[in-house]
């Protein structure tokens, strides 16, 4: 009979204990952490809980632009006239750069330019120093495993193009190959990272072309002015800028190679999913208006889609 009484004494100490543990004492609870989906709940006897903390979502790419209402546009000037600097009023200018203020004016947006070397653009949008880049960017499968692309609102030829008196020295009329370069002897120059250079290296690559032949500037310019001068022979760019370069150059230059080539479009990181959605519906607009022809007819452009 005692040892049944001491039983309900205990089992009754233990209830008060309880009830004192988890009505009267506070529980002490971890301040919630974001990115944690529980945490740990202890009060001062020993129970534990556990609670559901709701982490704050990031901002998307989109978002961040429409809270600033600036989108950061990295370009590289030298690719006329597609962008570059106006040597009267040293601003930057051309088909692209129109192109993209319109689709910024129909976004609701300011235009925050950025120049760089083109070889450092994917890089700095990939690392979101940038939002957007907008230079000439081809759209090839290589890149879309590393940036997202708009619609593409051109689509271009690749040239190789040399000084007329060069290509009659040589006997050049028509090369039915970039193989050809290597027959005649041809030094061309291109671009730093762009898909002229990534062709031709693969062909030095795989022992079509002595790899002296080639050599590489981060400006295109440079590139036109060595050739104009004699340090190179030819230059392997795209159109419109060797169209450009055709009618605007008082040397005369002829074109010894072309073909068709990748469509042109804007790139952008790889998560900005809300951000390629507006600049397509913009673009979209502008296609379907007409303005694009009057931004092409200003900059003397005729490929297309």
């Amino acid at each position: 009979m005692k040892t049944s009484y001491a039983i309900v004494a205990i089992i009754i100490v233990a209830i008060v204990a309880f009830a004192l543990g988890y009505y009267v004492y506070p529980l002490t609870v971890p301040a919630p952490t974001p990115g944690v989906t529980t945490v740990t709940v202890t009060n001062t006897v020993t129970q534990t809980k556990t609670v559901t903390v709701t982490p704050t979502p990031a901002k998307t790419i989109w978002e961040e632009i429409e809270e600033r209402g600036v989108i950061r546009v990295a370009t590289s000037p030298d690719w006329p006239p597609f962008q570059f600097i106006d040597p009267k009023t040293n601003e930057l200018v051309g088909y692209e750069v129109d192109l993209m203020n319109l689709v910024a004016e129909k976004l609701g947006l300011k235009v925050e330019w950025v120049t760089m070397d083109f070889d450092a653009i994917i890089a700095a949008v990939k690392n979101r120093e940038v939002d957007l880049g907008v230079s000439g960017f081809s759209i090839t499968p290589e890149r879309l495993d590393e940036v997202r692309f708009s619609m593409p609102h051109i689509v271009t030829e690749v040239q190789l193009i040399m000084c007329a008196d060069k290509a009659e020295e040589l006997g050049i009329t028509r090369l039915s190959s970039l193989e050809d370069i290597a027959t005649y002897g041809i030094k061309v120059g291109t671009g730093t990272g762009t898909t002229e250079e990534q062709e031709l290296l693969q062909l030095v690559n795989e022992g079509k072309i002595p790899g002296d032949l080639v050599k590489s500037y981060t400006d295109f310019q440079l590139a036109l002015e060595d050739m104009k001068v004699g340090r190179i022979d030819a230059v392997y760019a795209e159109t419109p800028i060797t169209t450009w370069w055709i009618s605007t150059e008082k040397v005369p230059l002829v074109v010894v190679y072309s073909r068709s080539y990748w469509p042109v479009a804007f790139v952008a990181h790889k998560d900005a999913y809300e951000l390629i959605k507006h600049i397509n519906a913009a673009l979209a607009e502008i296609f379907a208006s007409g303005e694009i022809d009057q931004i092409r007819a200003k900059w003397n452009i005729t490929s297309g889609l």
